[in-house]
């Protein structure tokens, strides 16, 4: 947040320093020269220059100073201009000037380009005359956009990584055949259209739109019809046990096919294209598409769940059943923030579906839980939906309308979401291990029920320094109110680590929800959110939390009851009240 240069607070802190705020090319210096100093020095200068016959245009840029006392001229360091005692002047003779013409030539400076660095080694520069040892883009590729080449990237990685993670379970020829031929279309396409962009003199900006979206088609057609080729396939097998595993079985190449689609098929705008009002209405029906979709696979799972409680057993539905319930409750999270278009729980939760795409590129390595084959034969399908769900919100046409920031107080709100994402997901992490400790008995679960229920304790203890964090955000001063949140982002980093070695020694399981790895991350993301944003600073480096958190909960104070909309009316009813005399 930005503070007006001209507040008194800001001066009072430095009252040594005169700063000519209302031009911003006039420079700070430790002190101006009075009218009879600045005639001093310029009067002489002055002459010399009338007496002197004019120069052509552009051979006038120096002066010969050698006729002045070179003691009087400005300090190149400061620019302060000493003062000449009465008596010390000497007169400058106008005969004298032809025989000084290889003494010192001094060049003329614009009073903009004069630099008064506070420090004394710092240029008052502006910033477009900083330089940047960054590298520079020819001219012609200046209409190619930072958010628009990162997008491009993240669908090449997307396409290629399918290539080399587990896209189905099942042995099926057609569907691996129809992958790998959808992946390389998207993959030529891409490739394809960047040159015909940027090689040709004139790029065919028509023939590169229609290539994008006919090149990448495939791949989206691809990942739909393998997520369709499963659903029915396994509808017959619902209510049947399932001894040598699903029909299909959705792998994760499945679902960064589908994204690398989404993110790459739309126009982008240095191809001349930039997307209206209704391209934002289609990106949202889209959107509520892929909502209803995610409900459809819900509500299969549910009876697939209920069926099985009769022919597989109850600990497996009632294990599914867990599963299904944390998985719901992360998609309901993103989708309606998306649909909400609320900007700090958007940006969030847009971060927290990428740090899942970002694991999921490297699961062959990882082997992520999360990032197992699914199949609506066995669980709730809820991945393609996440991952889809992430390539609409990123894209253009849908995030156009709502710009973001990232200032310094915006970190604070993220931070609150973050710890309220936390309490969430962990009181979620509670009852699923209070469901597995009663799984363990018949061994359908993974761990000794006394070791779920100890786990159901420490998610327990996640969520009560989460509301602890977020309370103390919200509501204590200022430095205890940072304080807190870092302490209790900490816990969450402390507590959560143990938790991991824990139960990869107890269950053989890696980081995750319920094993403690949400909160070692979270906990990470809040402290560096609270420390590494500096807290605001004034215009002489001093730090100001006080104002940072007042702005802070000025944007993010909560609901408002509607109480405390109605207006007191206390003392009007109060006050006595004559009746008009007839």
């Amino acid at each position: 947040m930005d503070r007006d240069p001209r507040g008194g607070q800001d001066r009072d802190q430095d009252d040594d320093w005169i700063f000519a705020i209302d031009d911003p090319h006039s420079l700070p210096t430790d002190r101006l020269p009075d009218r009879a100093a600045f005639d001093r020095y310029a009067t002489p200068l002055l002459a010399r220059r009338a007496a002197e016959p004019a120069l052509p245009p552009g051979e006038n840029e120096t002066v010969d100073l050698s006729s002045l006392d070179l003691e009087a001229e400005p300090d190149t360091a400061t620019g302060a201009i000493p003062v000449l005692e009465a008596g010390d002047e000497e007169p400058v003779e106008e005969a004298e000037a032809p025989a000084q013409d290889d003494q010192l030539v001094a060049p003329l400076r614009a009073p903009a380009d004069v630099s008064y660095a506070r420090s004394g080694t710092t240029p008052n520069a502006e910033h477009d005359e900083i330089p940047l040892n960054t590298l520079v883009l020819p001219d012609r590729f200046r209409e190619l956009g930072v958010f628009d080449a990162l997008r491009d990237v993240l669908a090449l990685i997307c396409l290629v990584t399918a290539l080399t993670t587990t896209f189905t379970l099942a042995d099926s020829p057609v569907l691996e055949l129809i992958g790998k031929a959808a992946i390389g279309t998207g993959i030529a396409a891409l490739v394809i259209v960047h040159l015909l962009r940027w090689v040709p003199e004139k790029a065919p900006l028509g023939a590169v739109r229609v290539l994008r979206v006919a090149g990448l088609l495939p791949s989206l057609l691809a990942a739909v019809t393998v997520l369709v080729a499963d659903l029915v396939l396994s509808l017959p097998k619902l209510f049947a046990s399932l001894p040598d595993g699903p029909p299909v079985g959705i792998g994760i190449g499945v679902s960064l096919l589908l994204l690398g689609a989404i993110l790459g098929i739309e126009p982008r705008a240095h191809e001349g294209y930039l997307p209206q009002e209704r391209a934002r209405r289609v990106a949202r029906s889209v959107l509520l598409g892929v909502a209803g979709g995610a409900g459809v696979a819900l509500l299969v799972a549910l009876v697939m769940i209920v069926g099985r409680v009769f022919t597989t057993g109850w600990a497996f539905s009632l294990m599914t059943f867990a599963n299904a319930l944390i998985s719901a409750l992360l998609l309901g999270i993103v989708l309606v923030a998306a649909l909400r278009r609320e900007r700090s729980w958007y940006v969030f939760s847009t971060a927290v579906v990428a740090a899942l795409v970002i694991a999921a590129l490297a699961d062959n390595t990882l082997g992520l839980q999360f990032a197992a084959p699914l199949s609506f034969a066995s669980g709730f399908v809820y991945l393609p939906f996440l991952v889809a769900a992430f390539g609409l919100m990123i894209s253009r046409s849908f995030v156009r309308s709502m710009p973001v920031s990232f200032r310094r107080t915006d970190w604070l709100v993220y931070t609150v979401r973050a710890f309220e994402f936390s309490a969430l997901m962990h009181a979620a992490a509670v009852t699923w291990h209070l469901l597995a400790s009663i799984a363990a008995v018949s061994g359908q679960a993974p761990g000794s029920p006394m070791l779920h229920l100890i786990d159901a304790v420490v998610c327990a203890c996640f969520v009560l320094v989460s509301l602890f964090g977020r309370t103390s955000l919200l509501s204590r001063p200022a430095v205890t109110a940072r304080a807190s949140g870092v302490v209790a982002a900490l816990l969450l980093v402390v507590v959560g680590f143990l938790d991991v070695i824990v139960n990869s020694l107890a269950m053989a399981a890696g980081a995750g929800l319920v094993t403690g790895g949400v909160a070692l991350f979270i906990g990470l993301a809040a402290a560096l959110m609270l420390t590494v944003p500096a807290p605001v600073r004034d215009e002489f480096g001093a730090p100001d939390l006080t104002r940072m958190f007042a702005d802070f909960r000025a944007r993010d104070g909560g609901r408002v009851s509607l109480l405390d909309r109605v207006p007191d009316v206390t003392e009007e009813t109060a006050r006595r009240k004559m009746f008009p005399a007839a």
